[in-house]
């Protein structure tokens, strides 16, 4: 499900478009979408060998790159990693923040040292990022914001209760600054992935004991693909999958207590439901959403 603020579509080729979460899950797939578009690419990432790999695949193909190494917590490392960026390919016309991190836990289990952390990463590396291109973009009247949030933010999801709340925090601040930046000619795209198959949600099965996602996650490049199409459009909003998308909206007028039956039956096939699991440790997302 796309909502748009205008259907006019994009192109993408010479277009320097900056990824953070790039070298892994759904960074990773957008980056050989937008390759294949004719996109400069500025890749950053905390895991180097990883991204080493990704830099040296779209090398080999032609593609003019350049790959950072960053912790998209530390804003000065963000602002650092896109300087270099801008100086090697120009100006950044597009930022995608990818980048974010899990912690599947019982409510009891998680601790306040461990929300804080998927807030930096979630929010706040969503936060640095969109800050560091934000003058250039607003000089020149023109850049595409995008920034990744979820349907776990949306409504709450049990056992990703850090998750949810970093991603309801990138929405709203997402709705918000759209409304700002759109007369500034500067466009703001946010996403709604539900389950995507990448390493973390297979963490994060092995962690609960079961399929999260019901079997009903799709696979990174699918997912990538949707996002390329809002982003060609400008859309400002995409949910995906449709259907689940739609669910969880309409979920938005249900009154507390049918919400939190329909949470305990969907979940209750977990062990971790039953207590048979308290996992209580970092999960890597690398571009997850």
């Amino acid at each position: 499900m796309v909502t748009n603020e205008k259907v006019t579509h994009m192109p993408m080729d010479r277009q320097v478009i900056a990824v953070s979460g790039a070298a892994s899950g759904i960074g990773k797939e957008l980056c050989r979408l937008f390759a294949l578009r004719g996109a400069n690419l500025g890749l950053i990432d905390h895991d180097k060998s990883e991204l080493d790999t990704l830099a040296s695949e779209l090398r080999s193909s032609g593609v003019a790159c350049s790959s950072v190494v960053a912790d998209v917590r530390q804003g000065d490392q963000v602002r650092d990693a896109l300087r270099t960026i801008v100086g090697s390919l120009g100006p950044i016309d597009i930022v995608i923040p990818c980048a974010g991190i899990c912690r599947v836990s019982t409510i009891d289990d998680l601790k306040g040292h461990e929300m804080e952390d998927v807030v930096l990463t979630n929010l706040m590396g969503t936060v640095h990022m969109i800050e560091a291109v934000l003058p250039s973009m607003l000089k020149r009247r023109r850049g595409h914001i995008v920034g990744v949030s979820s349907l776990a933010g949306v409504r709450g999801i049990p056992y990703e209760a850090g998750y949810s709340a970093s991603k309801a925090g990138v929405a709203a601040y997402l709705e918000s600054v759209r409304s700002e930046l759109h007369p500034r000619g500067v466009s703001v795209t946010t996403v709604f992935p539900g389950y995507v198959l990448t390493p973390l949600l297979e963490k994060v099965n092995g962690l609960t004991g079961g399929d999260m996602s019901n079997g009903k996650a799709c696979t990174a490049a699918i997912a990538a693909a949707r996002i390329v199409k809002a982003i060609e459009k400008r859309s400002s909003r995409l949910y995906f999958p449709w259907g689940l998308g739609v669910g969880v909206r309409l979920s938005q007028l249900f009154p507390p207590m049918l919400y939190d039956w329909v949470m305990r039956r969907a979940f209750s096939r977990l062990p971790i439901s039953r207590g048979v699991l308290t996992p209580s440790n970092p999960l890597s997302e690398p571009a997850k959403f």
